[in-house]
């Protein structure tokens, strides 16, 4: 029987911080803020943690930005997946867990507008299933995500969950009797809560730790 591995999506299988970044220059030249308003953008973003009325809302308050919150959301969600891309080297890996006879499943956070980052990088004929949370009525670390992935891989909760985030993936893998992998980005493990079994700084070598 085919077993489970489960992926967070951004800053995991997909790289936000850069994607996040590209789409913020957009944005500052598209107002004339600046050369130093992407730098700024980014601290107001903190790491894609802020829900994005409050984000841009922060945004109108620090720069002459007259637009209102609604409909800067509305252009973000659109604007925003278009800047992301995935690494061949993550493809790769993939193709090679597939061939193992591993089910992959996506776990993330979010809106429905998530699928939009797998349809702009191609990143979703690459998976088995995709659980977004909004969709789901369930987000990480809450076990209901994670029990409604592997259904939809058509395997048993059991194999690995691989994250950046200590609670949402680590702790919520954990909690269901998975395996975690820490996708460090240069981070130190600093959490109180359970500890991964393995930290990695690629999908290359969290999938060569799943494979071995």
């Amino acid at each position: 029987m085919a077993t489970l591995a489960l992926f967070d999506l951004d800053n995991t299988l997909l790289d936000r911080q850069a994607a996040f970044l590209a789409w913020a220059t957009e944005f500052a030249d598209e107002h004339s803020l600046g050369d130093a308003a992407p730098a700024t953008l980014e601290v107001l973003d903190m790491d894609g943690l802020r829900p994005r009325a409050e984000f841009f809302g922060s945004v109108r308050r620090a720069f002459p930005i007259t637009t209102p919150v609604d409909d800067l959301v509305s252009r973000y969600f659109v604007d925003y997946p278009r800047h992301f891309s995935v690494a061949d080297e993550t493809i790769d890996a993939l193709r090679r867990l597939r061939a193992g006879d591993w089910k992959i499943g996506v776990v993330t956070n979010g809106q429905p507008t998530q699928r939009l980052k797998l349809d702009v990088t191609g990143l979703g004929a690459e998976v088995d299933a995709v659980c977004v949370s909004a969709e789901i009525g369930s987000e990480k670390p809450d076990k209901a995500i994670f029990e409604e992935a592997a259904r939809r891989c058509d395997v048993p909760l059991s194999g690995w969950m691989v994250g950046d985030s200590a609670g949402a993936d680590i702790a919520g893998g954990h909690g269901c009797g998975l395996k975690t992998i820490w996708m460090s980005r240069g981070r130190n493990w600093s959490s109180s809560g359970p500890t991964p079994d393995a930290t990695v700084a690629s999908i290359r070598e969290a999938v060569a730790v799943i494979l071995n």
